[in-house]
C-alpha cells in the first residue's frame, strides 16, 4: 500500500485531558506510517503534562480514556496496529460513569 510520507491528524481533547495539553484541539503533522501508538508517544513528547494525565495519575484509575479513530472507539491493546491516514481524527475523552437516579 502506498502511503503519504506525511499526513496531519487533527487530535479532540476532553477534560480533564484539555487542561493538560493547553487545547481542546491541536492539528499534527506525522509519518505516513503512523499508528495510534505512534500519536500518543508524539502527545507525550510533545507535551509534558499529556503522558501523567493520559495514565490517569490523578484520576486514581489506570488509563482511563477512550480512544475513538474518526468516531471508531479503538481499545488499547489495538493502539500499535491502528494506522492513521491523511485527515483521520482522533478523540480522547474521559468516559462518563451515571449514577443511580433514585
Amino acid at each position: 500500500m502506498n502511503r503519504q510520507s506525511t499526513i496531519h491528524i487533527t487530535i479532540r481533547f476532553g477534560d480533564p485531558l484539555r487542561k493538560a495539553v493547553g487545547a481542546r484541539r491541536v492539528t499534527l503533522s506525522l509519518s505516513g506510517d503512523a499508528t495510534l501508538a505512534d500519536l500518543l508517544v508524539h502527545l507525550a513528547r510533545t507535551y509534558p503534562g499529556f503522558e501523567r494525565a493520559f495514565r490517569g495519575d490523578d484520576l486514581g484509575r489506570d488509563h482511563p480514556y477512550i480512544l475513538f479513530l474518526n468516531g471508531r472507539p479503538v481499545t488499547r491493546p489495538n493502539y500499535a496496529q491502528a494506522r492513521l491516514a491523511d485527515g483521520d481524527t482522533v478523540h480522547i475523552v474521559l468516559p462518563v460513569v451515571g449514577g443511580d437516579h433514585a
